[in-house]
């Protein structure tokens, strides 16, 4: 049986791009969580008692 000819450069190139795209997007994802986070601090600080401000609805 012959033996497939496999273009290994080609794969090298895929996972490298694929590892790439990966980090990028996990950069993005935290940058997000962190900014987010910072919204909800500052909204935090401006509201200074949220349990007060909170009323729920209430179905009749």
């Amino acid at each position: 049986m012959t033996q497939r000819r496999v273009d290994k450069e080609k794969f090298e190139r895929a996972d490298r791009e694929a590892k790439f795209a990966l980090e990028t997007e996990r950069r993005h994802r935290e940058a997000k969580t962190a900014r987010l986070r910072e919204q909800r601090l500052a909204a935090g600080m401006a509201n200074a008692n949220p349990e007060r401000s909170y009323s729920p609805k209430l179905s009749s």
